[in-house]
């Protein structure tokens, strides 16, 4: 199967997007061929990203194509089309040297929209996979009629969770939407030892975060655990904000902030670390709490979220509410007085990463392309 992934280039370190280009490397791993094409923005500077050419990494054909943008001004209007053409243009050129057996285009608006329309030029059936904010942020700005437009050019929409299904559904209930989980790179336990008392949150520093509510949480934890420590792995612009909030309830002694640091130092700090903490909003699934979980964390995420398809509260994981700081703050305290309550947790919650890899998540997708192709979709 020759598998053409549109996924727009965003400066995270990776090739192009990191959560998908692992599961492009296990396309190929069981024996498909995937091309990425990976729009950039014309004259813009990544860092990252040094030369905008071809390459092949870890057997995955990538392509960056250049488009005019406009930022925001001309989001769903000028900056789709733009992009659209000079995909267009590139995928001619493409589609003489060999087929495209189906398009995968990640996130509604931008890539969306391009690989709908090469799927009416061309005939090249496309699935469109939603991750989140992609569905969530448009929905509730009141865009809901330009995401149904692009989802109904799709043959399937994708999900990454029950939450996201069921916010396109109450959109449109015409769409059909499939629910396949995202996973992990699975890495060997990197600790057998924790330290004590520790949380850890890892994500951008932006409100969506709540980073401030771990803060708040937190800082009542260290008036019962006064050797507790807090370590805040991200960049963002709330950071500043979050230093303040620190030295206001004066614990900024015990609070850490890492910065952005690489995949394999955040996975250590996780394996030294007992307690992840993420009460984040509008999170269609969060491959972070895999990572944590895949290192004996005990897990504690958000109620009504996307990460309500994998943990079960109170027996591979903890749900609570977004802004509740009491109730986060008497969960940390949980885990560190009752070495039982944090063992099931930790323990539960690391076999069921085990399962939610890319390797499973990969054959999942691939099942459902052939099943396109062959035309055998009810």
């Amino acid at each position: 199967m020759n598998i053409l992934i549109l996924a727009h280039y965003q400066d995270d370190g990776s090739p192009y997007v990191s959560f998908v280009h692992n599961q492009a490397i296990e396309f190929v791993r069981q024996g498909h061929k995937v091309t990425v094409i990976a729009p950039t923005v014309l004259g813009k500077k990544y860092k990252f990203l040094e030369k905008r050419k071809h390459h092949i990494i870890d057997g995955v054909s990538i392509y960056y194509i250049d488009c005019l943008s406009f930022s925001n001004f001309g989001k769903y209007t000028f900056n789709n089309w733009f992009g659209y053409i000079a995909v267009k243009n590139f995928f001619n050129k493409l589609m003489k040297k060999e087929a495209v057996d189906i398009i995968h285009a990640h996130t509604i608006g931008f890539d969306g929209y391009i690989g709908g329309r090469l799927k009416v030029k061309y005939g090249i059936p496309m699935v469109l996979t939603t991750h989140g904010s992609d569905t969530i942020m448009e929905l509730d700005q009141g865009r809901g009629r330009q995401v149904v437009r692009i989802c109904k050019k799709a043959d399937i929409v994708v999900a990454v969770s029950s939450m996201l299904r069921k916010r396109l559904l109450s959109e449109c209930s015409l769409l059909d939407i499939r629910v396949i989980l995202n996973g992990f790179v699975k890495k060997p336990v990197l600790y057998k030892e924790k330290e004590p008392y520790t949380v850890l949150q890892v994500s951008n520093l932006i409100k969506q975060k709540n980073t401030d509510v771990t803060i708040q949480a937190f800082a009542k934890v260290l008036k019962q655990f006064p050797k507790a420590s807090l370590g805040i792995i991200g960049e963002g612009t709330e950071k500043a904000e979050l230093q303040r909030i620190c030295r206001e309830l004066q614990i900024e002694k015990s609070v850490y902030f890492y910065g952005h640091l690489s995949n394999e130092d955040v996975l250590k700090h996780m394996a030294q670390t007992q307690v992840f903490v993420m009460p984040s909003i509008n999170e269609g699934f969060g491959i972070v709490y895999l990572e944590a979980m895949s290192q004996k964390c005990a897990v504690i995420g958000t109620n009504g979220e996307g990460i309500m398809d994998i943990i079960e509260d109170g027996e591979n994981g903890i749900l609570i509410s977004p802004d509740d700081v009491d109730g986060l703050a008497e969960k940390i305290e949980k885990c560190f007085r009752n070495s039982k309550y944090y063992k099931k947790i930790s323990v539960n919650g690391f076999e069921t990463a085990q399962e939610l890899t890319w390797e499973n998540n990969a054959r999942k997708y691939l099942q459902l392309f052939q099943t396109i192709i062959s035309g055998k979709m009810r």
